[in-house]
């Protein structure tokens, strides 16, 4: 192992030694950064809060995820439980450390909620950024360097979302609303083939010792496997959920936008009825479709993600509507417009 890989599990597991408790606020904030974490923020900021910035927060995500993905096939670096007897993981990840994707999307996330928010909030928003990747080493999932990698990315994201956005919704407008639907499939087509091409650059096997050395810290039962680092579902899942997205979106704007403001029980029933939505398809369909390696598979995940992602952004604000829990409005751009 090299001197930087050494150095961070002496790190880590001097940090487990001398501070054990701080494992539970690390479980906390960890889980900050997980799908079901973002399963639920993204559609109360779209839904309770305001339009604009739940599909920002949402639209920037999937990209980072996509991103992430390919980082970490195309570096292939295992993580410390991995490697090394001395420190304890919390959780069996299987994917390859570098860069870390709790840091890397808490940085680009975060970072667009602290350029929403005013004051006191933003440093908020620089905490969680800073505690989500810091958990990532205190449960032993991630060297320093995988947390330190996964800030600058996301922080490169965030710049190129901020700086170019606009101009990107400018020249996405320019096109009818099939053309844009085209636009959004494309869009997530690319994102696959992004993820996808990590492939191509991560070896065709790992070291075995990886494997013995992971399942001896998960106590896994005779079999089993803690490493699966070149798996396509999450790829599959997260296009899938970008193209539901923008296409929810796309329309619900059509009808001139929603406006997520209302008093505080109007916004908490939206919340609830549109949550067990969100359950009901997200899992619903997750017990009932197949989840093998099978193109068939992976194009039925595609669709459970899309019809997710387009729930969040059209289906429930309909249902919202119907059932008198919100209004449509008339938002400052043009109707039909990417908000």
């Amino acid at each position: 192992m090299n001197p930087i890989l050494d150095w961070g599990i002496h790190f880590i597991a001097e940090l487990q030694t001398s501070a054990p408790w701080l494992a539970a606020p690390a479980r906390f904030f960890s889980f900050l950064g997980t799908e079901e974490f973002y399963l639920f923020a993204m559609p109360f900021l779209y839904w309770c809060v305001d339009i604009r910035l739940g599909l920002r927060f949402g639209l920037i995500l999937t990209v980072s995820d996509s991103l992430n993905i390919f980082f970490k096939l195309a570096f292939h670096q295992p993580r410390p439980f991995w490697v090394s007897d001395s420190v304890r993981p919390f959780s069996g990840e299987g994917s390859y450390g570098l860069p870390s994707g709790h840091a890397q999307h808490a940085m680009t996330v975060w970072g667009t909620m602290a350029a929403w928010v005013k004051g006191w909030l933003r440093w908020v928003m620089v905490a969680l950024i800073f505690l989500i990747g810091f958990s990532r080493l205190v449960l032993a999932v991630h060297f320093p360097t995988d947390v330190l990698a996964g800030w600058l990315i996301g922080g490169l994201i965030l710049w190129a979302f901020l700086k170019w956005e606009a101009a990107v919704k400018a020249w996405f407008n320019r096109f009818t609303s099939a053309q844009k639907i085209g636009l959004a499939f494309a869009a997530s087509m690319m994102l696959l083939i992004i993820s996808m091409a990590g492939l191509a650059l991560a070896p065709s096997a790992d070291p075995s010792q990886w494997e013995i050395t992971a399942a001896r810290a998960l106590s896994l039962a005779p079999g089993q496997s803690a490493i699966h680092p070149r798996g396509t579902t999450g790829m599959v899942g997260v296009a899938g959920t970008f193209f539901g997205l923008v296409v929810g979106a796309l329309l619900i704007f059509q009808r001139n936008g929603i406006d997520a403001r209302g008093t505080w029980w109007e916004r908490a029933l939206r919340f609830l009825v549109g949550a067990v939505g969100l359950v009901i398809l997200w899992l619903g369909l997750r017990m009932v479709l197949p989840r093998d390696a099978t193109v068939l598979s992976q194009v039925l995940r595609y669709l459970r993600y899309a019809v997710t992602g387009f729930w969040v952004a059209y289906g429930a604000p309909w249902v919202f509507i119907k059932l008198g829990l919100l209004n449509t409005t008339r938002v400052p751009e043009q109707p039909g417009t990417y908000p």
